[in-house]
């Protein structure tokens, strides 16, 4: 223990003139736990490292931890030897706009960290103005050019969510995967897309864009045809009007685009059984859509639970009336109840399929779950929930 207290002692009185030494220990302890003795150290033995702490602490850190020996000793050198910064940068590999972050943005070590002009210019417009969950800021910024690209990256440093700190892959996986695709063409995932990620797009228009692409995929996974054979009421016709089942993603995809409803949404609902999709229809053309589902006071009943029009409107009178009187040719409106727990499981050959073109751009994603399951969507639900959460977003998706 008397040691320890020598050499630290040692190490402070030997600081560089004109450093005080409770200065110079508030500042190493500014820097991650993990490299706090080795920063000690280098501070002590050089002026210039102890400048550099100040100038460039994220060039420090990197040379506080466990760098190669060759590459560390020739950035030593050249910042002992009053090199400017930008030839420090190039040796380890870091981005010189790292040098704006305060020590308390560095936790581990740095890699992938873009680098463009462009990037380096505009970034500067969007650092955090607090050092704390600085690190999270930066961990993030690092992921969303990982995960999706520098204009991402961008986008996500500007967003007002780094308040508390967070797991950016938990966070901003289905996000960034939402912004990748969106400019992927020719992948299918892509065309369940309603509205495409754009680098001005609000915060909450994309967490909400990326919900419903996840959903709709969902129902793709487990909604193939065959999957539902039970519609629970007899398609019919009254009054002028056709009800027509919805049982497979196709034909429920196909009434969302046509009708510009939320209908596409229900995957979970119709997987469990807690409801069945009609499409109403005169002389063959979509003018409502009808939601069956338990009554709210009478177990084992079934009723109207929401019958809309176009852009979720509402129905017509006609419509209306219409749907009571199919409703009373029907021979049963009982149904026994299974509490929701029918299992649909999920596709997982199309699981790979969707992803396939994103795990190639991007050394697998395995921010993205392999497998296709109720285990692992209800993971990446809870990411996608935390972050609307955070950011304050209301809607009915995530309720």
């Amino acid at each position: 223990m008397m040691r320890n207290r020598v050499t630290t002692s040692c190490a402070v009185r030997d600081a560089p003139p004109g450093g005080d030494e409770r200065d110079i220990e508030l500042l190493v302890n500014r820097f991650h736990i993990s490299r706090r003795a080795s920063v000690r150290r280098l501070v002590a033995s050089s002026p210039r490292i102890l400048d550099l702490a100040v100038t460039f602490p994220g060039a420090l850190h990197m040379l506080a931890g466990r760098q190669p020996q060759r590459l560390r000793r020739k950035a030593l050198d050249l910042v002992i030897g009053g090199a400017p910064l930008k030839d420090v940068a190039v040796v380890l590999e870091l981005p010189l706009w790292l040098r704006r972050l305060p020590p308390e943005a560095f936790t581990g070590p740095i890699s992938g960290v873009p680098n463009s002009e462009t990037f380096a210019r505009r970034i500067a417009n969007h650092m955090p103005t607090s050092a704390e969950n600085m690190s999270f800021w930066l961990d993030s910024v690092i992921f969303g050019a990982r995960a999706c690209d520098e204009y991402f990256a961008l986008w996500l440093a500007q967003q007002a969510i780094f308040i508390e700190h967070g797991n950016p892959q938990r966070l901003f996986g289905l996000l960034a995967a939402y912004a990748w695709f969106s400019s992927a063409d020719l992948a299918r995932a892509r065309g369940l897309i309603v509205v495409p990620w754009r680098p001005e797009m609000a915060l909450d228009t994309a967490v909400c864009a990326a919900k419903s692409w996840l959903n709709r995929m969902r129902l793709v996974l487990q909604l193939g045809r065959g999957v539902l054979d039970d519609p629970w009421l007899k398609p019919g016709e009254a009054r002028g009007f056709s009800f027509v089942p919805l049982l497979e993603h196709a034909s429920i995809l196909a009434e969302a685009h046509a009708m510009q409803n939320c209908s596409d949404q229900y995957a979970d609902r119709l997987a469990r059984d807690k409801c069945r999709l009609f499409s109403i229809r005169r002389r063959g053309v979509r003018v409502a859509t009808l939601e069956i589902g338990p009554h709210p006071r009478e177990p084992g009943v079934l009723a109207i639970a929401q019958l809309k029009a176009r852009h979720n409107l509402p129905a017509s009178a006609e419509a209306w009336q219409a749907a009571h009187t199919w409703m009373g040719t029907q021979q049963d409106l009982r149904r026994p109840g299974n509490g929701g727990q029918t299992d649909h499981p999920f596709d997982a050959t199309t699981w790979t399929a969707l992803m396939a073109p994103y795990r190639t751009h991007k050394d697998g994603a395995p921010w993205i779950p392999e497998r296709a399951s109720k285990e692992s969507f209800s993971l990446i639900d809870s990411g996608i929930g935390e972050l609307a959460r955070r950011a304050g977003i209301t809607s009915w998706l995530f309720t």
